[in-house]
């Protein structure tokens, strides 16, 4: 049996949120990984949906804060920024371009997450089964397409559907989606801020 293929067969405890695997082939260990499995199949479902609601009124009205006061959300960018910086230098995580690369991996989906799960499905649910229940679906499924993509711990996925409710209360009560889009993005980088174990290796 080759290095290689032993590698493939060696067991993957998982980490933090990552399910145990019984290979290491069968694990998401590397940020190519993230890209192919998890953005690819939210982009798909943010396409599909938005594509079958296409109500642009709406979506001016959700971005109307971000058009009449963009160097304010630039300026919640920096800061952003600035904090994953002084954050990571607590932590000890070096700058790197595949670190680079993540945290702006981190705010690409999260732009793609809240067009698809707090926009997009929500409104392509709503005449079915009320505006609620559409909420509530979404987040469901927001939550469980963590459990398949990311082989994340079911108990991450049922936080991570709470949280998908929380950005609904919060869009709902602010009227402001570049706003929820920021916090999400905060959210994600404090829960994951480093690429997939795999990709230093």
């Amino acid at each position: 049996m080759s290095a290689r293929e032993l590698e493939d067969t060696t067991p993957f405890s998982g980490g933090r949120l990552q399910r145990p695997a019984k290979a290491r082939s069968s694990a998401v260990l590397h940020f190519r990984q993230v890209i192919s499995r998890h953005l690819l199949t939210m982009s798909v479902i943010a396409v599909v949906t938005g594509l079958g609601v296409a109500h642009v009124d709406d979506w001016k009205r959700l971005l109307s804060p971000l058009i009449a006061h963009p160097v304010h959300y630039l300026a919640m960018c920096v800061a952003i920024v600035a904090g994953i910086a002084i954050y990571q230098r607590v932590r000890g995580i070096p700058w790197s371009a595949a670190q680079v690369g993540w945290v702006g991996y981190l705010f690409l989906i999260s732009v793609v997450e809240e067009w698809a799960f707090r926009v997009f499905l929500p409104l392509y649910l709503v005449d079915d089964i009320g505006a609620r229940a559409s909420v509530l679906l979404s987040s469901v499924i927001f939550g469980a397409l963590h459990y398949f993509t990311l082989r994340w711990r079911l108990t991450a996925c049922l936080l991570t559907s709470l949280g998908g409710l929380g950005f609904s209360r919060l869009l709902d009560e602010s009227g402001d989606l570049a706003l929820v889009i920021l916090v999400h993005w905060i959210v994600t980088f404090l829960n994951t801020p480093r690429p997939p174990v795999g990709e230093s290796r």
